[in-house]
């Protein structure tokens, strides 16, 4: 026994009256700081001391993480979907930075529903995560205001000023005219735009349509672009693993009919595989007959097969990114007072897939 009584076999658990101590500051002041109590503000040195204190005794790590995962804190990867190898990339580009940090991950799916993504928020603040990297958002204010500023979060998404939070970014509408400016150079006038769902929870989409809309209007103004697109509820994207294929191929279907149409521009890869496979089952050829472009660079976009052109914005260091700026967060390295927004570029990869507008009838 020592001295004091306490048996020295027995870890003592550590309180936060310690990190108190440590940091040289009152226990409120502790308490505020590492639970992001709102309309408190400290001066950086003393929520970087406190963050380091936490750190120094793994207060963090037993307050946060203990309860789910031994070993280290643990952050929630929030997806739509996993069956897009777009954001299978994504959530295992975050595991990659995250193992190299010491956290454990876990995975929720929301298909877009405000009801599920508020139940993620719920889950790992009821279970003592350490914060949340959302690859996609489509309820920012709701979910956001249900934050609070309680724990760390990271938003992946189109490029926005408004969001109070740190985020990883692309441009979707310069990716949108991207797209355009190669279409028309190829010397396409008649364009349609393949889409699921397109609203205000899909900025996404929506910025894309406008960069298409605004460059194909300014470089082709006798140009034309047919705006297709199929809303998909929660429901119908849990149930249906094929969805965004059968969306593509079913508009693109629908679309030949208009004889002047010469190109696809599908809202992303997988939307254009199946407007691939649906000129091909037409009959027609790739890219004699129609030229097709996507979004997003998937791996199998890079198949012989299909060589589909896509706009690359580098999925990998998305990922990477999110999770170091979760974890400059957790630590303390960024200021309370601060937002970090992140900016990915992008390029347009030609491959196969799209070619000069077809001189023949069909």
């Amino acid at each position: 026994m020592t001295p004091d009584g306490e048996n020295p076999r027995i870890a003592k658990k550590t309180t936060l009256k310690d990190v108190a101590r440590v940091a040289g500051v009152s226990s409120a002041t502790v308490s505020m700081i590492l639970n992001g109590r709102e309309g408190v503000s400290f001066a950086e040195e003393t929520v970087k001391g406190v963050m380091a204190a936490a750190a120094k005794l793994n207060y963090g790590r037993e307050r946060r993480a203990k309860p789910l995962i031994e070993g280290g804190p643990v952050i929630l990867i929030v997806v739509p979907n996993v069956t897009n190898p777009y954001y299978a990339t994504i959530i295992q580009a975050v595991q990659q930075a995250a193992a190299e940090k010491n956290y454990a991950t876990c995975i929720s799916t929301t298909y877009r529903s405000l009801e599920s993504e508020l139940a993620a928020v719920q889950l790992a603040q009821s279970t003592g995560m350490a914060g949340i990297i959302f690859t996609m958002l489509a309820h920012p204010d709701e979910v956001l205001s249900r934050v609070g500023g309680k724990m760390p979060v990271v938003v992946m998404g189109d490029r926005r000023v408004d969001l109070s939070v740190d985020t990883v970014e692309l441009n979707n509408y310069d990716a949108g005219s991207l797209i355009a400016r190669h279409m028309c150079e190829l010397g396409h006038k008649h364009m349609a735009y393949i889409s699921t769902t397109l609203d205000s929870c899909n900025s996404i989409r929506m910025q894309r349509l406008k960069g298409l809309q605004t460059t194909i209007s300014q470089l082709c103004p006798e140009g034309t672009l047919l705006v297709k697109s199929r809303t998909i509820t929660p429901k119908v994207e849990l149930d249906n693993l094929l969805i965004e294929h059968s969306v593509g191929h079913e508009l693109a279907r629908g679309c030949f009919v208009d004889k002047k149409i010469t190109a696809f521009i599908a809202v992303n890869d997988m939307v254009a595989y199946g407007v691939m496979d649906a000129v091909l089952e037409a009959g027609f050829s790739i890219p004699g007959d129609y030229s097709v472009c996507g979004f997003d660079n998937l791996l199998p976009s890079q198949f012989g097969k299909v060589a589909l052109t896509s706009v690359e914005h580098y999925i990998q260091d998305k990922g990477h990114n999110a999770l170091e700026l979760l974890h400059a967060r957790i630590s303390g390295q960024i200021s309370s007072r601060n937002i970090t927004r992140v900016e990915i570029s992008h390029k347009l990869i030609v491959r196969a897939s799209t070619g000069l507008p077809r001189t023949r009838a069909i």
